[in-house]
């Protein structure tokens, strides 16, 4: 049977034992462990909403118009409206010029989303924030450590301890909330449900059987069952809230793990110049970037092709052999199944999101990528990427 290098996740960790956990941010930010990165969201979309006086008024919440669904969800669980934001052209950052124009009295938070392990721009977000009194939360689903650690200004930080996150504990999150913040954050934070993560024999057997699973072989067995719905993106609501008490030793040893894990996009960004040649946008190079997320872990490596008629023919050759490389959320938030309905609209509202989705290629760079891996993956790119360019059709939005 064939196998497949999985599109991104490292493995779970063994727990430490015996040490003193620190956290980067601690000197700055308080910690509360959620039951996963999206209650974390919604708990600190919860706190920005409590600090505000709307006098009635729908909470708005400004976030990027390409993402993941749980953005909307954990927002609209607390019964704040959505309002999304174009990007910047070729880039999964937010324009900041749009976000200043969708800021409005009711404006109670700007989420920050960071992409593949790339922060945003928070500290030019927090500027913006601090004009009109909203509150900004730093998005760090996707990176470690988050951007906050470095310069606490955000708001909260939320963290996601899921599978196919740079910290995979099997599921949990972190809400890290500022300390002049917290004294008030704390009532409605102890008012949630809590619950507790043992690391029992239970624990363990599902550990192993995770871990084969991110294997080559697993992995290529997992592909084999279509119910599955690997890499799916759709809408899913956020029904409740809770605290979590995880094992001390244990996220010390998903962070060591983290600050361990071997980075591959130097390699890529080496063996993958020549794309640049034909078309392609190499946005996550240290060049293309200013440096931004220097010492981040690289969730996967994102590149966009010239269009989307060669994106799929590059995605289809890559999984042909053995890649599990993918398009990753594939529409913006409007288009994806199941958002709420107040969400649709006319794919050019938001052009460059569109663009974006319509183009990116997200390729593999956990640890179990090898640089063979990335010669393999450079050459099958180098025989689609560099063929007589297809005419390119109008963009429809996605199918």
């Amino acid at each position: 049977m064939k196998g497949m290098l999985r599109p991104v996740g490292s493995r779970v960790p063994i727990p430490h034992t015996g040490t003193k956990l620190h956290l980067p941010w601690e000197n700055n930010y308080h910690t509360w462990y959620m039951g996963s990165g999206t209650q974390a969201l919604a708990a600190a979309v919860a706190l920005a909403i409590s600090r505000s006086n709307l006098d009635g008024a729908t909470p708005e919440v400004i976030l990027p118009a390409y993402g993941c669904p749980d953005l909307i969800a954990a927002v609209m669980s607390q019964g704040a409206r959505p309002v999304l934001v174009d990007l910047l052209p070729d880039c999964p950052f937010m324009d900041t010029e749009k976000v200043s124009q969708a800021l409005s009295d009711a404006t109670v938070a700007v989420i920050a989303v960071g992409f593949l392990g790339v922060p945003e721009r928070v500290s030019l977000l927090a500027s913006i924030c601090r004009d009109r009194g909203a509150w900004l939360i730093e998005d760090s689903a996707q990176c470690f450590p988050p951007d906050c650690a470095r310069e606490p200004v955000a708001d909260c930080a939320v963290l996601s301890f899921g599978r196919g996150k740079p910290i995979n504990l099997m599921g949990g999150g972190a809400l890290l909330v500022r300390g002049d913040h917290n004294a008030t954050a704390e009532d409605l934070l102890l008012s949630l449900p809590e619950g507790e993560v043992k690391v029992d024999w239970q624990w363990k057997a599902r550990r192993h059987i995770f871990n084969f699973l991110l294997g080559r072989l697993g992995y290529g067995l997992l592909r084999r069952i279509p119910f599955l719905g690997l890499g799916t993106t759709v809408y899913r609501p956020l029904d409740s809230i809770r605290r979590i008490r995880l094992p001390a030793g244990l996220v010390e040893a998903g962070i060591a793990g983290a600050e361990q894990r071997p980075a591959s996009v130097t390699t890529y960004g080496q063996e993958l110049e020549f794309l640049a040649q034909c078309g392609w946008k190499l946005f996550m190079s240290n060049k293309a970037s200013g440096g931004n997320g220097a010492g981040q872990v690289t969730l996967r490596y994102g590149v966009l092709a010239p269009h989307r008629e060669v994106r799929d023919k590059a995605i289809e050759a890559l999984n042909h052999q053995g890649i599990g490389a993918n398009a990753f959320y594939g529409r913006i938030l409007p288009d994806i199944d199941g958002v709420p309905g107040v969400l649709v609209s006319s794919s050019d509202r938001y052009p460059n999101a569109n663009t974006f989705a319509d183009r990116l290629i997200t390729l593999p760079s956990h640890e179990d990528v090898t640089v063979h891996d990335i010669l393999g993956i450079a050459a099958t790119l180098r025989a689609v990427g560099t063929e007589p360019d297809a005419p390119k059709k109008p963009t429809q939005g996605p199918a």
